[in-house]
């Protein structure tokens, strides 16, 4: 008997048994549609968590450098960090270090006030080295950037987040006007390109950018870095960068174990793949219980068509009477069992992809959809029901057919 006819007489008796159908289709539906919706629910969270990380640190080609033990908790800023790092540090990881490119400085200052007429905002105000851009990743919206020769004349110029812009210039053109930081008068050369949203819900916009060296002689009064950025020329070496800038920090420092580090340096890569690692194990769990409750939505199918075989006893031997072969009944009952679950895994896909588009709606995350997980789904629904089918196929197979008629 051809494949065709097969599944012809499956989808007849699954037509003709539509509750007992629906039934063995419900649970691989539930099983699949878990396994669809975790899986992109899960994607959807690890590719917001990256964008939001890439919005945050510009760039995942750098090691950063922070003042302090590992320990230290907090904002880092000119009031709080120690005064370990200094230019002379920078320079000797920029020329000492191979692994590294260029190395960006900052000074990081928070509750400053920022004013322009009558207007005031208290932005998180940072002095850069102008290499900071580049290393960061950061791009200009219009205007520019902080140049070599500001940073060298220690001018008073600022380049300002789009959050400073919209609260001291909400309809004008702010290049050119002149702010004032901490009553100290500064111009206006250029505004950053929005950043949006980080990994912590705070905008990435509400910053002042000014040249390290003003910061440091002009507004601070400190000539130590609340961190540094070393951006490398192989990312991929991360872990010996860090070994490397490490060792020399402490030969720098005179620091001799089990004296404890004043610094510590960190991968944004490595920090990024912990966070995602974690969401992943937990996906990964999630997806492991989707795959068990399609498993047991397997076993309906076997239970529920054992007691088919029971009941179609006579239907088997009279087929076997009119010459069907013990191959074309197991065939049979296999069609059917694939086709219902076959059937039931389309539906799973079609509600777990639902499901997602409303927790992404909700959770305000991009929509993500995995193609794979999709025909893994729709394939294993179908070997799902071809291994939980083979057992009552078998049974039927095995029916004796006079038993049968006389039954």
């Amino acid at each position: 008997m051809g494949i065709t006819r097969v599944l012809v007489l499956a989808l007849r008796t699954l037509r003709r048994n539509r509750l007992r159908s629906l039934f063995m289709m419900l649970g691989v539906t539930v099983g699949i549609a878990s396994l669809t919706a975790l899986a992109s629910v899960g994607e959807a969270t690890k590719q917001e968590t990256m964008r939001r990380f890439k919005r945050m640190l510009g760039t995942f080609d750098v090691v950063i450098i922070n003042p302090g033990a590992s320990t230290t908790r907090g904002m880092p800023s000119v009031a709080t960090v120690p005064p370990v790092l200094k230019q002379e540090d920078a320079d000797a990881i920029a020329r000492e270090v191979s692994l590294v490119r260029q190395v960006a400085t900052m000074q990081f200052a928070v509750d400053v006030d920022v004013k322009y007429r009558d207007r005031t905002v208290s932005p998180s105000i940072i002095g850069v080295s102008p290499n900071w851009t580049e290393v960061r990743g950061e791009d200009i919206a219009y205007g520019a950037g902080i140049t070599e020769e500001d940073n060298a004349s220690l001018a008073r110029v600022a380049v300002i987040g789009e959050d400073v812009r919209k609260a001291l210039f909400p309809a004008e053109d702010p290049l050119g006007k002149q702010i004032r930081i901490a009553d100290v008068p500064f111009q206006v050369k250029g505004v950053l390109a929005p950043r949006g949203v980080g990994p912590g819900g705070s905008s990435m916009d509400n910053n002042l950018v000014i040249p390290v060296s003003t910061a440091s002689r002009r507004l601070f009064n400190r000539d130590y870095f609340t961190g540094m950025m070393a951006q490398l020329e192989d990312p991929a070496q991360a872990e010996r960068a860090i070994a490397d800038i490490t060792a020399l920090l402490r030969e720098r420092h005179g620091i001799v174990p089990p004296a404890e580090d004043d610094f510590f340096v960190t991968s944004p890569q490595a920090q990024v793949d912990r966070i995602t690692d974690v969401g992943s194990t937990l996906s990964k769990v999630l997806v492991g219980v989707a795959v068990i409750a399609t498993l047991i939505g397997g076993t309906v199918i076997m239970s529920l068509m054992l007691i088919a075989v029971s009941e179609r006893r006579r239907e088997i031997g009279v087929r076997r009477a009119v010459g069907a072969s013990r191959g074309d009944i197991m065939r049979q009952f296999l069609a059917e069992a694939a086709v219902v679950s076959f059937a039931g895994g389309l539906l799973g896909i079609i509600v777990g992809l639902a499901g997602a588009a409303v927790a992404a709606a909700i959770t305000r995350l991009p929509p993500a959809i995995l193609w794979e997980v999709i025909v893994g789904s729709a394939a294993l629904s179908a070997v799902i029901g071809l291994v939980f089918g083979l057992q009552p196929a078998w049974r039927a197979a095995n029916v004796d057919p006079i038993e049968a008629l006389r039954s």
